[in-house]
């Protein structure tokens, strides 16, 4: 029998049964745009989830408050954990490892280019041990992952892969089931609902949203646009939000055709800026005073801009725009930024 559809209280209460620590500064602000609003003909709010506090801040905040208590109860004595170099995971996972007293190993895809810039700077700063390496994308670091958890082992340590654990993914769905709770209410007091949520994601952050769409029961519509292509975001977000639902005792299941994503506004590949996430990126700040970022957040912009001109979302709806962090890279980023500020007014690509 299906479960049947829950309050936002009992929501809460299933996911405070979990193991957890304490990260993040919540709940992020829910900030209203009055003047893209106007431009754009739609009131658009904005969930700061770059506002989480720490170091600098963004989503993955929230999610390590269920995969760092996984690794505790693990007993783990050292965290290993792999992403691109240009990953706010890594800076958010390297600053909450310090918060918790456990030395991290960083294992980053890519090279830098000049002098450490962005992400890769504070990583540094917050002293975490870094390891590049060169393997074609982020889905074949696991092998990379295991030797070097092999050799902390042979070490003496306890070492604990965060990307291999159970909650990695499961927690990304946790996190933003709550984070959608949180919106819920925050729009309820201006007496709203939301109609359109944008997210950046390849699935997992989604995934949350979803779960909590359908274990509420709402007609709201959960767009994620995503910035790479290492994963499938429709399966991914689609097991991801199931596995959750079961964690939580939840008898509800998302099938791949649930999922609303797309792959339109990645432009030549992951991390590279596009015209349109720049436009996004200075629309936001000059009508608002939002810093987005050319990665993520500014590209999930430009879907959500597209998507309006598209008519995709309708004039007069209420659309909440997840922003999810990573503001350094505006400055690993300047120079794709100093020339398209400097370009004479016109078009953008898509």
């Amino acid at each position: 029998m299906r479960h049947p559809l829950l309050t936002a209280d009992l929501l809460r209460a299933r996911i405070a049964k979990l193991p957890r620590v304490r990260l993040a500064f919540l709940p992020t602000p829910l900030q209203h745009c009055p003047h893209l609003s106007a431009d754009l003909g739609i009131d658009l709010w904005v969930k700061r989830d770059d506002l989480t506090g720490l170091a600098l801040g963004g989503n993955k905040t929230r999610n390590l408050e269920f995969r760092m208590a996984e690794a505790i109860e693990a007993g783990a004595d050292i965290l290993v954990f792999g992403v691109e170099i240009t990953s706010n995971s890594a800076r958010q996972t390297a600053a909450a490892a310090n918060v918790l007293g456990l030395p991290l190993c960083l294992v980053l895809r890519g090279e830098p280019t000049g002098e450490p810039q962005g992400n890769l700077l504070v990583n540094l700063l917050l002293g975490a041990e870094i390891r590049l390496v060169d393997v074609p994308s982020f889905n074949h670091l696991g092998p990379v992952l295991e030797e070097i958890a092999a050799e902390l082992r042979a070490a003496g340590h306890r070492p604990f892969v965060l990307n291999h654990a159970k909650m990695f993914a499961r927690a990304s769905a946790l996190a933003y089931l709550e984070s959608f709770l949180e919106i819920q209410d925050q729009l309820a007091a201006h007496g709203r609902i939301p109609d359109h949520v944008f997210i950046s994601s390849g699935g997992k952050g989604q995934a949350g949203l979803i779960l909590a769409k359908k274990a509420l029961g709402l007609p709201v519509r959960i767009q994620g646009i995503a910035s790479t292509q290492n994963e499938d975001p429709w399966e991914y977000a689609s097991q991801t939000a199931t596995e959750a639902a079961e964690l939580l005792g939840l008898d509800l299941g998302v099938s791949p055709a649930e999922v609303l994503n797309t792959f339109d506004h990645i432009g030549k590949g992951y991390g590279i800026p596009t015209d349109a996430g720049l436009d996004a990126i200075v629309r936001f700040a000059r009508r608002e005073g939002i810093l987005l970022d050319p990665v993520y957040s500014g590209k999930a912009a430009a879907g959500l801009l597209d998507q309006v001109r598209r008519g995709l979302v309708p004039r007069g709806a209420t659309v909440v725009f997840v922003h999810t962090g990573g503001q350094p890279a505006l400055f690993a980023q300047s120079r794709a930024l100093v020339e398209y500020l400097n370009r004479p007014p016109g078009g953008v690509d898509p």
